[in-house]
């Protein structure tokens, strides 16, 4: 059923060949909410999927907060301060995301701030303290953003504070070879948090309850989801573009979403959510007629 081409396979080994760009990543505006009130701590950890009790002032952590089937609704990292939380996200969940936390506030201590226009994020790999030149009033945070050491910083929207930064397309290879789906691309309301990775950094087997829980304790216990997203591989640089991935006979798999070549790879990269039963690391799939191997799931 699959293509049979072993001497173009490409071993996911070479996945460590790509590497963080030496610059700072530059989203461009996200979504940041800020929690405060003595109850914070406790409401947010019944509402989301990782255990805050981990989480101290100046480091974040992923998370996701999924409906009560289990879907996702955000893919997000949450950050402490000494005296609040702060919940980031993409822009286009803006508005329902603080309407989702507002929603299960009853009698808590607990208020949510939208100050997504008043702070801009950087994040700087590798570093685990602010550059020296950085404005003092910045608020910073220890975040493994890409699967590896970082910290984010977060601007006052007022600060004049500029930092070189490597451009935006130069971290899609990074992003796609560590399995980091985007909101609206790569997964969305329609995604079971297991189909896509997050229970390897963003999903706690061991906190008490949260919205959820139970679908994703069961998917746990049944032990398979039917689709997972896929980290796939291939030698051509310049691949024609997105589309279905099927088998030689035509039978389609999935479909890709993300799409990203790297020199130091000599090849490219990309994301697709592929079917479970063909969803294994060495098999191969056809996408815009390039054959792609599959090199890992997200």
């Amino acid at each position: 059923m699959f293509i049979s081409h072993p001497t173009t396979l490409m071993n996911p080994n070479l996945l460590q060949k790509i590497k963080s760009p030496t610059l700072a990543w530059f989203p461009g505006p996200r979504t940041l909410l800020r929690l405060s009130g003595a109850d914070r701590f406790r409401f947010l950890n019944g509402q989301v999927t990782q255990d805050l009790k981990k989480l101290i002032p100046g480091t974040a952590i992923r998370s996701a907060i999924i409906t009560s089937k289990g879907r996702l609704e955000a893919d997000l990292h949450i950050a402490a301060t000494p005296d609040s939380l702060l919940i980031e996200t993409d822009l286009s969940l803006r508005d329902p995301l603080r309407t989702r936390l507002e929603k299960f506030i009853v009698a808590d201590d607990v208020t949510v701030e939208d100050i997504s226009s008043s702070y801009t994020l950087a994040h700087f790999p590798a570093l685990s303290s602010p550059p020296p030149d950085a404005p003092s009033d910045a608020l910073h945070f220890l975040c493994p953003r890409f699967r590896e050491p970082g910290i984010d910083l977060w601007l006052p929207s007022t600060s004049t504070w500029k930092a070189a930064s490597s451009p935006l397309p130069d971290w899609e290879p990074l992003r796609i070879a560590r399995g980091l789906p985007l909101w609206g691309i790569d997964v969305g309301p329609d995604t079971l948090p297991p189909e896509a990775g997050f229970e390897s950094d963003a999903i706690s087997s061991t906190k008490g309850c949260y919205i959820g829980q139970e679908v994703i304790s069961r998917l746990r216990s049944v032990g398979h989801v039917n689709r997972h997203l896929c980290v796939l591989g291939t030698k051509d640089t310049a691949p024609k573009g997105m589309g279905e991935c099927t088998t030689s006979e035509g039978l389609v798999l999935g479909k890709m979403s993300s799409l990203a070549s790297d020199v130091n790879l000599s090849g490219s990269v990309a994301l697709a959510m592929i079917k479970r039963e063909h969803a294994i690391v060495g098999n191969s799939v056809l996408a815009e007629g390039t054959s792609w191997t599959i090199l890992r799931h997200a």
